[in-house]
């Protein structure tokens, strides 16, 4: 049944519709037959007490009216002829004719003895009514007569009450008789439809009341629950967009450790690698001229002293790595001093000269563009004391069409441009320097020709770089 009525609800279409219209139908078809059925048992029990005040309103009647003439019933059982004459006289032609219609007297066996339509006299009727009556209980009926014995009655163009009575014998509970009367209803007929006409509107108006305080309630609740779906909708809409941003944090947190990691790889690279490369070149140096040099020579002081120098600074440089600062001196510089730092070094390091050319410099960069140029300056130069010792070297940085123009050149022999050594090994120098200037959004070219020297040009955006306050 439940199966049968699913179907039924989903085949009518309205599982699709929303629960307040759902709710709606349902409620409706629901409190309608409901309300239905209490109007029709109102009335019902209207109609029922009203009988019952006239049956024993008829009852009252019968026995003031009918029962003192039955007392002398023959011994056939038939009613004595002044006794009939009597009761036409009251009832035939009379005012109180006019409200009792109709008078029937039965005999208990269902044989008429007495009414006022004459031609019912002496026949005998099978009838219910009159047997329940016999046995000493009231019966009232209103717009029954569908029986034989009420065929005059029933073309009657008015509303009946028929009610049947036991007549007792004075002062006994002996049933003598049955008396029947049918009494004019239409005054009731107008009294019972004015009240059903007024219990259906009671009925229909309490319904619809009843109807619209549920369904509001039921709307309301219906709002309430596509509130709550659409803020759990949107809950999880969020969820999902944060787990897709904690996914990438999670990648680019992995990426930027690795990137970090790259950064203090170059950091010790382009710092005190490159320090100690230098000082192992002076140390070649001292070795081989202390292997040629005569016996009685002074020895390379200076060449010693500045190997020690070196060290130191190499030392210095992997102090403030580990310590997580990364040249200090150069964030408190600006970009122009910076690059003179980087040159100055890499002079007194070394003992070269270096010819620097610069042109139209911004005023104020961030650290990280200082930082990044820093390290360019100084790994074309360490690079090119590595592959060109001796040859001049120059450092120019200008400013074109909105990019900082960095150019690290000398006159030697050249050197592979590849970024790999002979091993297949990375070069950690120019990836280090590469990987600076992508960061930055920046490019890095390396131009190197036999005998004409190698040439390192960086180019990093100026537009929508951070300014350091």
């Amino acid at each position: 049944m439940v199966r049968w009525l699913t179907g039924l609800w989903s085949k009518l279409a309205f599982s699709d519709r929303p629960i307040s219209t759902q709710f709606l139908v349902v409620a409706g078809v629901v409190l309608c037959v409901t309300m239905a059925v209490l109007g029709t048992w109102v009335n019902e029990q209207i109609k029922h007490s009203v009988l019952v005040t006239s049956g024993a309103q008829a009852t009252n009647f019968m026995t003031g009216f009918l029962e003192p003439r039955v007392q002398d019933l023959l011994s056939d059982g038939t009613l004595p002829q002044a006794r009939q004459r009597e009761l036409d006289e009251l009832f035939i032609d009379t005012p109180l004719g006019n409200t009792v219609v109709s008078i029937k007297i039965w005999r208990e066996d269902g044989v008429v003895i007495y009414s006022t339509t004459k031609d019912l006299i002496g026949q005998r009727f099978a009838s219910n009514d009159v047997t329940k009556a016999a046995a000493g209980e009231i019966v009232a009926e209103y717009e029954d007569l569908v029986s034989q014995e009420s065929a005059y009655e029933q073309t009657l163009d008015m509303a009946l009450i028929e009610v049947y009575a036991p007549l007792y014998r004075t002062g006994t509970s002996q049933v003598l008789a049955v008396g029947e009367i049918y009494e004019n209803a239409n005054a009731l007929a107008a009294e019972l439809s004015q009240s059903r006409l007024i219990t259906w509107v009671v009925v229909a108006l309490t319904t619809i009341f009843m109807l619209a305080v549920l369904y509001l309630i039921v709307r309301r609740g219906a709002a309430t629950i596509a509130r709550q779906r659409s803020e759990a909708n949107r809950l999880a809409w969020q969820n999902a967009e944060l787990r897709v941003v904690a996914d990438r944090s999670r990648l680019l947190a992995s990426e930027a450790n690795e990137q970090y990691l790259g950064r203090i790889g170059s950091d010790i690279h382009d710092g005190p690698i490159q320090l100690l490369t230098l000082g192992m070149l002076r140390l070649t140096t001292v070795v081989r001229s202390l292997t040629n040099r005569k016996k009685s020579g002074p020895p390379p002081v200076e060449q010693i002293e500045s190997a020690i120098t070196i060290t130191e600074e190499a030392l210095g440089e992997l102090r403030n790595i580990s310590t997580g600062l990364s040249l200090p001196e150069v964030g408190q510089s600006s970009l122009e001093e910076a690059i003179r730092l980087a040159v100055f070094r890499h002079e007194d390091l070394t003992g070269e000269k270096v010819q620097y050319k610069q042109s139209a410099l911004p005023a104020s960069v961030n650290e990280a563009l200082k930082l990044c140029v820093y390290r360019i300056v100084q790994e074309g130069l360490t690079n090119a004391t590595k592959h060109a010792p001796g040859a001049p070297k120059q450092v120019s940085v200008s400013t074109v069409d909105g990019q900082l123009l960095v150019e690290v050149a000398d006159q030697g022999p050249g050197m592979a441009a590849a970024e790999t050594d002979s091993e297949g090994r990375p070069r950690l120098g120019l990836a280090g320097m590469r990987n600076r200037v992508v960061a930055l959004k920046g490019t890095v070219e390396v131009i190197s020709e036999p005998n004409r020297g190698t040439r390192v040009i960086a180019r990093l955006p100026l537009e929508d770089m951070p300014v350091d306050r």
